[in-house]
């Protein structure tokens, strides 16, 4: 089940009829909570804002874990093209898995800018993601989120959406940077990576991973000090990051 105060089942539309738009990616387990602020605020600022639950999220645990990273995939791919047949350009900007997808998107459509934060192709503990997690997670089928934070504080922590992890999505999570990685060369749009180094989650050298991957020749870098992986959503550092976000969409904007 997820977490009620950092959890939501609405998919939102904002500011249609601009023709400027924005296609925004949620994380693993999480859900559209974690992007609102921000798609308030760049409706505000006039973009068409389109934010979406991704295939078991915004849900239960359960029906992620029935998902398959292609539907992810086919999800997001849907959702860019139905901005595209209503704006003349289209932004994405992601966060963590939805990183992965963004950066995906990114090397099959023409799109106008990526954003792409705190994305995670190195897990912080490689060895249970590649090697325990394929050969268990049919008799481990979920883990309370807690016990992979133990060291930091546990249950003191906030967790976004889902309370407990699906290890047969984190499976196919697994799977989905395995499809992504090796095409990165092929990412050439404009592109603001973002990372705060705190990260409990992504590890900092995910952002040297994309930096020295993608073939981008305009490339903005955003590295913070005090915001947490959830970078977008209220925090210390939070009108920065949107003002900072704001003015590369903007600098991308042919409108």
């Amino acid at each position: 089940m997820g977490n009620t105060e950092f959890f939501d089942s609405n998919n939102y539309e904002f500011n249609k009829g601009s023709k400027k738009g924005v296609y925004l990616i949620h994380g693993f387990t999480s859900s559209t909570y974690e992007f609102l602020d921000l798609a308030k605020f760049l409706s505000e600022n006039g973009f068409y804002v389109r934010l979406d639950n991704l295939p078991g999220h915004g849900t239960t645990v359960d029906d992620c874990n029935a998902t398959k990273y292609t539907e992810w995939i086919n999800h997001v791919e849907r959702g860019v093209a139905e901005v595209a047949s209503e704006c003349d350009e289209v932004h994405v900007i992601s966060l963590s898995m939805g990183a992965i997808l963004g950066l995906h998107l990114a090397t099959v459509f023409p799109l106008s800018s990526l954003v792409e934060a705190a994305v995670v192709f190195q897990f912080k503990d490689e060895f249970s993601v590649r090697v325990l997690v394929p050969l268990l997670n049919w008799l481990i089928t979920k883990q309370d989120k807690f016990v992979q934070y133990k060291k930091e504080g546990g249950k003191k922590l906030k967790y976004f959406g889902y309370t407990e992890y699906p290890m047969k999505a984190l499976n196919e999570m697994r799977k989905l940077t395995n499809d992504v990685r090796p095409r990165l060369s092929k990412v050439k749009c404009p592109t603001m990576l973002v990372h705060t180094r705190p990260d409990l989650t992504s590890i900092f050298e995910n952002y040297h991973i994309v930096k020295n991957s993608i073939s981008s020749q305009k490339q903005t870098d955003l590295i913070l000090e005090k915001s947490t992986h959830n970078l977008f959503a209220e925090g210390i550092e939070q009108a920065f990051i949107f003002e900072q976000v704001l003015i590369f969409l903007n600098e991308n904007s042919s409108i």
